[in-house]
């Protein structure tokens, strides 16, 4: 049985299609992508998964449990943690508290003893006493993704998350999500515009564009597809660098 199913998910905003029959599913342990051009719809389909966006048609499943309609706050009890693409850090507060007071609102025993634990994880440890607001977005970004990893999700979604990250800062994210999967037993479902990251974290991807899930299936799939290049190679110039990068580590 899946941990998350999506089933054909439609999401309408007045007369514009925001997510068109969107179905997929993440098992157990696993890194799952999403990609597509900027307006895909990627964001919204987070926000239906977590409960922010009702949907206009369709369910999601979470272990086997119909959760459409339960409340966001009821969601993140049952195991399901997020990232945003817009950074929601506690600004006024320290990088470590931001992650203890997770943990506190969570219930978790020792909040201290967690947040020291993900503080090293994260490699954070230097800047547990530094308020968030004036850190670098990288390290902002590993702020929010320890303060999510508090309330110990079975199913993490990360929206964006190496942004602002250097490029051996990737590489260390990309181990580290990895080690969620494999080490914890954790799901995680990533939204990233870094094609070289997501074909070389995601044991399968999904590609939307205009709404619309256009082609499924592991990296070596992906790579192959000519409708990925056409929707990357039609949107804009970062969608379209995405495109040439694509194109360098497939050929």
């Amino acid at each position: 049985m899946a941990l998350l199913e999506v089933d054909d998910v439609h999401v309408r905003f007045g007369g514009v299609i925001a997510v068109n029959g969107a179905t997929f599913d993440v098992s157990e342990s696993s890194v799952i992508g999403l990609m597509g051009p900027n307006g895909a719809g990627k964001t919204t389909l987070f926000n239906v998964i977590t409960g922010l966006q009702t949907p206009t048609s369709g369910a999601v499943r979470f272990e086997g449990r119909d959760i459409t309609k339960v409340h966001p706050r009821l969601r993140a009890v049952a195991g399901i943690g997020r990232t945003f693409q817009r950074l929601e850090v506690f600004g006024s507060l320290t990088v470590g508290d931001n992650i203890r007071v997770a943990a506190e609102m969570r219930g978790m025993d020792s909040p201290d003893r967690v947040r020291d634990e993900l503080l090293e994880r994260v490699g954070l440890r230097a800047f547990a006493d530094v308020t968030a607001d004036s850190v670098p977005t990288g390290i902002a970004r590993l702020t929010e993704l320890a303060r999510a990893l508090a309330v110990d999700p079975r199913l993490l979604l990360l929206d964006e998350p190496s942004s602002g990250l250097s490029e051996s800062e990737t590489d260390d994210f990309a181990v580290l999500v990895r080690s969620l999967a494999e080490d914890d037993g954790r799901s995680v479902l990533i939204v990233e515009h870094d094609v070289d990251l997501v074909l070389g974290l995601c044991s399968e991807i999904h590609v939307l564009d205009f709404g619309s899930i256009i082609a499924s299936g592991p990296p070596e799939v992906i790579r192959a597809d000519k409708r990925v290049q056409d929707a990357y190679l039609g949107a804009d110039d970062e969608a379209a660098e995405a495109v040439e990068a694509l194109a360098e580590v497939l050929l």
